[in-house]
């Protein structure tokens, strides 16, 4: 199955993920708190038209698990 999303992925984005628009840690925070406070309401495509990304913007920031150092 994971073969099959990342064989999608590379016909999609043949040169790669390069999103149009980026969001702060502050508004990446905010959408995965939302998400996980409700997720049958905040689903992927309703905060993909809230925050004005991608809905696989959306899936890819729920998905990561990467967070800043304390010292930055």
């Amino acid at each position: 199955q994971w073969q099959r999303h990342r064989e999608r992925m590379k016909e999609r984005f043949p040169e790669g993920w390069h999103p149009t628009r980026k969001l702060s840690r502050e508004a990446m925070e905010a959408l995965r708190s939302l998400h996980a406070l409700d997720k049958g309401t905040f689903t992927t495509p309703v905060l993909a038209n809230k925050f004005k990304i991608s809905p696989e913007a959306v899936r890819r920031i729920l998905r990561s698990k990467w967070e800043p150092s304390k010292e930055k």
